[in-house]
């Protein structure tokens, strides 16, 4: 066999495993990105071209103008993009304080919207402190709904996002690892998740040496969460890591998609 061979028998193999996962995707990102001057835009016609791209088969979409315009503002272009979107594909909404109360499509604030899937804050963006008495009304709304919350981590300080997590229990907390690595904060993350049992953390930007196999054997794959954060970054990245770490097929399968189609499901109206 030529070494051209082997390497086609390999890719093959590869493909099929990805195929075999069907990725849900939890980092999909619509609208102009900011700090990031070389990435092109993803409007919402093109969303689905990138479902059913890179073995993605479906998984969460954000909006870039609910962090860098308004919180209103994004959550309207999703609503407005909502009817198009591909099969097992949902929204997160971006979240803000409730007191006090504001106009416009907040979650929050009245029933849950349909297609929305979770919620993002973004406290040192939008200039709030991450605490119990800024945002404990709208985590009582997310618990009541059993919706995640997610929130990247240059967002967030850990003894903060510590006290918020303990004191809402039933409160799945998704830490992002965008917009930069979080290898060097690595050390809070663990000890956050070795404390706090409702926290998970997404795998986009989880790069380190076998920090997967790590993250499985301390805490249970259950508690990793694939995303992407594409069109920004190439989501054959993430899926690589997944398919090469050292882990039991049905743990990837978790991981790959199993762990954020249960966050979907449980969703209540």
């Amino acid at each position: 066999m030529t070494v051209e061979s082997q390497i086609e028998q390999m890719a093959h193999a590869r493909r099929e495993c990805a195929r075999k996962l069907g990725f849900l995707d939890a980092g999909i990102w619509l609208g102009q990105p900011v700090g990031f001057p070389l990435a092109r835009q993803l409007p919402p016609e093109e969303l689905a071209s990138v479902i059913g791209k890179s073995f993605i088969t479906g998984g969460l979409v954000s909006h870039w103008r609910g962090k860098t315009v308004s919180a209103q503002d994004g959550n309207l272009a999703l609503q407005a993009a909502l009817p198009s979107f591909p099969n097992d594909t949902y929204a997160v909404w971006t979240g803000l304080p409730l007191n006090p109360a504001e106009p416009g499509p907040l979650p929050g604030q009245g029933d849950l919207p349909e297609g929305v899937r979770g919620v993002r804050v973004f406290p040192k963006s939008h200039n709030y402190p991450l605490a119990g008495w800024v945002i404990g009304s709208l985590c009582d709304w997310l618990v009541e709904h059993r919706l995640p919350l997610f929130i990247w981590h240059v967002e967030l300080d850990w003894p903060s996002l510590h006290a918020l997590a303990g004191k809402f229990p039933q409160l799945k907390v998704i830490v992002e690892t965008q917009t930069q690595k979080i290898l060097y904060h690595t050390r809070p993350l663990f000890a956050l998740m070795r404390e706090c049992r409702n926290v998970l953390v997404e795998i986009s930007n989880f790069v380190g040496v076998r920090l997967i196999e790590y993250a499985v054997e301390q805490f249970g794959a259950e508690r990793l969460i694939f995303g992407s954060f594409q069109p920004i970054s190439d989501p054959l990245v993430p899926i690589g890591m997944v398919i090469d770490a050292e882990i039991s097929d049905s743990e990837k399968a978790l991981i790959a998609s199993g762990n954020l189609r249960r966050l979907i499901e449980e969703v209540q109206p």
